[in-house]
């Protein structure tokens, strides 16, 4: 698949530039993905920690650094 960027929401690409710090479409689009992944990743992760029983988390950290 090649490169296509088509009907692009010009504000949204202006402001996720500004927030990603690109300057053109194609680095912005593929921070933004990237981001995207990024965020799930985060996301499942902290589902997982709010999971587990505060107990076992201060366990596992003291058990971690000590």
């Amino acid at each position: 698949m090649g490169p296509s960027v088509e009907d692009v929401d010009e504000s949204a690409l202006n402001e996720a530039q500004r927030v990603l710090g690109t300057t053109n479409r194609r680095d912005t689009v593929n921070a933004a993905l990237r981001e995207v992944a990024r965020q799930k990743l985060v996301d499942d992760f902290l589902e997982f920690m709010a999971s587990r029983d505060p107990e076992e988390l201060e366990r596992l950290r003291n058990e971690a650094w000590h």
